[in-house]
Protein backbone atom coordinates (compact mmCIF):
# COMPACT_ATOMS: atom_id res chain seq x y z
CA UNK A 1 0.00 0.00 0.00
CA UNK A 2 1.26 3.43 -0.87
CA UNK A 3 1.80 5.99 1.86
CA UNK A 4 -1.29 8.00 2.69
CA UNK A 5 -1.45 11.77 2.86
CA UNK A 6 -4.11 13.09 5.29
CA UNK A 7 -4.71 16.24 3.23
CA UNK A 8 -5.34 14.32 -0.01
CA UNK A 9 -9.10 13.95 -0.62
CA UNK A 10 -8.72 10.53 -2.25
CA UNK A 11 -6.93 9.19 0.82
CA UNK A 12 -9.55 10.71 3.10
CA UNK A 13 -12.29 8.99 1.10
CA UNK A 14 -10.50 5.62 1.15
CA UNK A 15 -9.92 5.86 4.89
CA UNK A 16 -13.54 6.84 5.55
CA UNK A 17 -14.93 4.00 3.42
CA UNK A 18 -12.64 1.47 5.11
CA UNK A 19 -13.58 2.76 8.56
CA UNK A 20 -17.30 2.59 7.80
CA UNK A 21 -16.97 -1.04 6.65
CA UNK A 22 -14.89 -1.88 9.74
CA UNK A 23 -17.57 -0.34 11.94
CA UNK A 24 -20.34 -2.30 10.21
CA UNK A 25 -18.38 -5.55 10.69
CA UNK A 26 -17.75 -4.75 14.34
CA UNK A 27 -21.41 -3.91 14.86
CA UNK A 28 -22.43 -7.24 13.33
CA UNK A 29 -19.91 -9.06 15.50
CA UNK A 30 -21.31 -7.39 18.63
CA UNK A 31 -24.88 -8.21 17.71
CA UNK A 32 -24.25 -11.72 16.41
CA UNK A 33 -27.26 -11.30 14.13
CA UNK A 34 -28.31 -8.40 11.91
CA UNK A 35 -31.76 -8.33 13.48
CA UNK A 36 -30.79 -8.90 17.13
CA UNK A 37 -31.45 -5.29 18.04
CA UNK A 38 -33.77 -3.65 15.50
CA UNK A 39 -32.48 -0.40 14.07
CA UNK A 40 -28.85 -0.90 15.13
CA UNK A 41 -27.56 -2.79 12.09
CA UNK A 42 -28.91 -0.56 9.33
CA UNK A 43 -29.61 -0.92 5.64
CA UNK A 44 -26.51 1.19 5.08
CA UNK A 45 -24.48 -1.36 7.05
CA UNK A 46 -25.91 -4.13 4.87
CA UNK A 47 -24.98 -2.19 1.73
CA UNK A 48 -21.46 -1.57 3.02
CA UNK A 49 -20.93 -5.28 3.60
CA UNK A 50 -22.56 -6.56 0.42
CA UNK A 51 -20.05 -8.88 -1.19
CA UNK A 52 -17.67 -8.51 1.76
CA UNK A 53 -14.71 -10.86 1.48
CA UNK A 54 -11.61 -11.61 3.55
CA UNK A 55 -9.39 -9.75 1.08
CA UNK A 56 -11.43 -6.55 1.46
CA UNK A 57 -11.43 -6.94 5.24
CA UNK A 58 -7.64 -7.16 5.28
CA UNK A 59 -7.32 -4.21 2.90
CA UNK A 60 -9.60 -2.13 5.12
CA UNK A 61 -7.44 -2.88 8.16
CA UNK A 62 -4.30 -1.93 6.22
CA UNK A 63 -5.94 1.30 5.04
CA UNK A 64 -7.11 2.14 8.57
CA UNK A 65 -3.63 1.48 9.92
CA UNK A 66 -1.88 3.50 7.19
CA UNK A 67 -4.29 6.40 7.69
CA UNK A 68 -3.65 6.61 11.41
CA UNK A 69 0.09 6.21 10.96
CA UNK A 70 0.05 9.08 8.44
CA UNK A 71 -1.85 11.24 10.95
CA UNK A 72 0.61 10.39 13.70
CA UNK A 73 -1.84 8.39 15.78
CA UNK A 74 -1.26 4.83 16.94
CA UNK A 75 -3.35 2.55 14.69
CA UNK A 76 -3.87 -0.09 17.40
CA UNK A 77 -5.05 2.47 19.94
CA UNK A 78 -7.31 4.09 17.34
CA UNK A 79 -8.84 0.71 16.51
CA UNK A 80 -9.47 -0.13 20.16
CA UNK A 81 -11.02 3.29 20.76
CA UNK A 82 -13.27 2.82 17.72
CA UNK A 83 -14.36 -0.59 19.01
CA UNK A 84 -15.04 0.77 22.51
CA UNK A 85 -17.10 3.72 21.24
CA UNK A 86 -19.10 1.42 19.00
CA UNK A 87 -19.64 -1.05 21.85
CA UNK A 88 -20.84 1.75 24.11
CA UNK A 89 -23.19 3.04 21.41
CA UNK A 90 -24.67 -0.40 20.69
CA UNK A 91 -25.02 -1.32 24.35
CA UNK A 92 -26.65 2.04 25.02
CA UNK A 93 -29.46 1.02 22.66
CA UNK A 94 -30.37 -2.11 24.62
CA UNK A 95 -33.80 -1.90 26.21
CA UNK A 96 -33.94 -1.46 29.97
CA UNK A 97 -34.62 -4.67 31.83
Amino acid sequence: MEEMEPTRVEDQARAMAATRRIMAREKLELLGDEDALPGVFTEEDRDLLAGDEEELQQEDLRTFSAWHAARGTDPDTAFEELRQRLYDRVMGQLPDI
